[in-house]
């Protein structure tokens, strides 16, 4: 049986590495996004033979227990499949089948040939994630981006000498996002209730409190001195780069493309890629995320251990 732990700061030397290096660049494979999704997924890890575990016993029922596949070094299948087996045994302890969340395709694939027939695989096209090149985001080049560098031209005629971007360096402007944050939550609950915004309200107040302790980088945009707009994120490696939000007053129009560009221009020095995570099956969502034509997917599958009623 693996023992897990709560995921913690003091931890995060220790665990940087395998997320670092077998992460695949996914934004699940997050030291800084596990953290702060905690009130959701309540992720406890363990570190053994050269693997890490994460257990998701947020997601957890009395039939299933939910994993993330197991990262470390793949080179060797055997070790591999002990890996896995390990958390097949975890499960099984606690009475219950496994389930592995969010699975990469080249570990569905891992899946599928070292485990024949024990696993029901399905591809979850909703938790795709969206990779762009640095400069297709920084730069905004070609025909196909035409529309969103006219967009930023007139966003910066119309606010030229009112507006700033900064990036965000200092503790005091940390707080400063705070009350932003607290209006923008509140406009949105008014007009619906969304549990999903409470958990990601509830993950930015995570990341605002422990910001430099979780790397994270980011910017604020002012309009005649007052904060209009924020984004940050987190690197996920060496060649990638993950933005975790971007929150605007929509009164100020286009303010989403400056912060998406501006994030990337401030904050992700030569990254070859950025993550901009999953659309999670929201129309709006998943249109605005194509519209800056992703250079590749992450395909991504729910993973259940078949069993035999």
């Amino acid at each position: 049986m693996l023992s897990f732990e709560p995921l913690t700061i003091p931890a995060k030397s220790l665990l940087l590495p395998y997320y670092y290096q077998y992460g695949e660049g996914s934004c699940q494979h997050s030291f800084t996004s596990s953290f702060c999704m905690s009130g959701k997924y309540g992720d406890q890890v363990c570190v053994q033979d050269g693997f890490l575990y994460t257990l998701r016993s947020g997601l957890c029922s009395e039939r299933e227990r939910v994993y993330l596949f197991p990262l470390g070094d793949r080179d060797r299948e055997d070790t591999v499949r002990r890996a896995v087996e390990n958390v097949l045994e975890d499960a099984r302890a606690y009475g219950c089948a496994a389930r592995f969340e969010t699975v990469t395709e080249s570990a569905a694939e891992l899946l599928r040939r070292l485990f024949p027939g024990r696993f029901l695989i399905e591809e979850k096209r909703e938790y795709a994630e969206y990779l762009y090149t640095h400069d297709r985001l920084a730069l905004l080049q070609g025909h196909a981006m035409a529309s969103k560098r006219h967009d930023l031209a007139t966003f910066e005629r119309q606010y030229a000498g009112r507006y700033t971007v900064r990036r965000i360096e200092t503790q005091e402007q940390v707080d400063e996002i705070r009350p932003f944050q607290a209006r923008w939550i509140a406009e949105r609950m008014m007009r619906e209730e969304d549990v999903q915004l409470e958990r990601e309200d509830e993950a930015i107040r995570t990341g605002l409190e422990h910001f430099f302790e979780l790397n994270l980088s980011g910017i604020l945009v002012y309009i005649d001195g007052g904060i209009a707009g924020y984004a940050y994120g987190a690197p996920l490696s060496d060649s990638c780069y993950d933005v975790m939000i971007e929150k605007g007053d929509r009164a100020a129009q286009d303010i989403y493309k400056i912060l998406n560009r501006d994030l990337v221009r401030l904050c992700c020095g030569e990254t070859a890629w950025i993550n901009r995570e999953e659309d999670l099956g929201v129309e709006g969502l998943r249109k605005a995320k194509l519209s800056y034509k992703p250079d590749r997917l992450i395909r991504k599958f729910a993973v259940r251990e078949a069993v035999k009623e």
